[in-house]
């Protein structure tokens, strides 16, 4: 096999701590280096957010780096990883591709979506890959619905629900709305990003949302307006106690949910079942696995483009002013 990919995770709260974890069974990739200006975030061994622990990651041989000119300057590797508070997702991944390095991204692509287009236009100069975390497309059960859904055994798809809800994040820079977006940028894009990928842009969007506590939209229910198309609703919200997520999807022959063991059928006529799904590998591994075979293959990044990923955004920010108005929005296109 030809030598294997090397890695850089720029960034190692949270989210970084939980993509370190995914490199040591990775088939095209090994971590090389950890980038992060606290010095003291390189002595946890492991992270806790809301989907539980990050699971500790074999970091012996990783170089540790205090800024991104220091990681340029001292460590060779071939791709960064950012996983960098969102405001800062634009300007390292720009000057990632402009110095000829490969990056996969986490979510929200960027703030706004003037700088996820300067980051399209900056991978098309360079040539380089660039493709955004939305794990949700590479989350086991939501891999499955959507197969449910576009095989079509069960008839047209009629109505489906999403729901992400938990607690206010404790860091500072995600209570700072014009730094995450607040709950709409930052967790409900999570699902705003799967509808998109599952059925395409909404013509338009009504959002129902509340500032509560950060001045962003803190809780809120989004409906998605397809002409001729399902019923599509998602609520998301930072002003709940225990964290907790859910779909279910109608279809003509029978509706789909998730439960804990998989997917539940439950069809109009017959006896209920369950579609089992393991949940390992888990999303982050599947995500990094991909992008890393593109890379290595030389295949385009067809599951999470990053234009594809820039319609997530514009659906975002047509939702946050539906919030704010009160009214329907239609969702801009790129280039409009």
């Amino acid at each position: 096999m030809a030598k294997k990919i090397r890695c850089a995770i720029i960034g190692y709260g949270g989210m970084g701590h939980f993509h370190a974890a995914q490199y040591g069974k990775q088939k095209y990739v090994e971590l090389v280096a950890i980038c992060d200006t606290n010095p003291e975030k390189f002595k946890q061994k492991e992270a806790q957010i809301n989907l539980g622990k990050s699971g500790k990651s074999k970091l012996d041989k990783v170089q540790y780096c205090a800024s991104y000119e220091a990681l340029t300057s001292s460590v060779e590797f071939d791709m960064l990883d950012i996983c960098l508070p969102c405001p800062l997702h634009a300007e390292y991944a720009i000057r990632a591709m402009k110095d000829g390095y490969d990056v996969l991204c986490e979510k929200p692509m960027a703030r706004h979506s003037s700088d996820a287009v300067k980051m399209i236009e900056t991978a098309r100069k360079t040539g380089r890959k660039l493709m955004i975390a939305q794990c949700l497309r590479f989350a086991n059960n939501f891999r499955k619905l959507k197969e449910i859904h576009d095989s079509g055994r069960y008839g047209k798809l009629l109505r489906m629900d999403m729901r992400r809800n938990g607690g206010l994040p404790k860091q500072a820079w995600y209570r700072d709305p014009a730094q995450s977006g607040g709950a709409l940028l930052d967790l409900h894009l999570h699902d705003t990003d799967f509808i998109q990928y599952l059925l395409g842009v909404p013509d338009k969007v009504m959002t129902f949302g509340i500032t509560r506590t950060t001045g962003g939209i803190d809780d809120l229910m989004s409906n998605y307006i397809f002409a001729d198309g399902p019923k599509v609703s998602s609520e998301g919200s930072w002003c709940r106690g225990p964290w907790s997520s859910g779909v279910v999807a109608v279809f003509e022959k029978a509706t789909a949910d998730f439960c804990p063991e998989g997917i539940r059928i439950c069809p109009v006529d017959g006896k209920e079942k369950i579609l089992k799904v393991p949940s390992d590998p888990n999303p982050y591994f599947n995500e990094i696995a991909y992008f890393t075979e593109c890379i290595a293959k030389k295949k385009p990044v067809k599951i999470c483009p990053p234009e594809s990923t820039l319609l997530s955004i514009l659906i975002a920010e047509a939702e946050e002013k539906s919030a704010r108005t009160g009214k329907m929005v239609a969702v801009k296109k790129p280039g409009r």
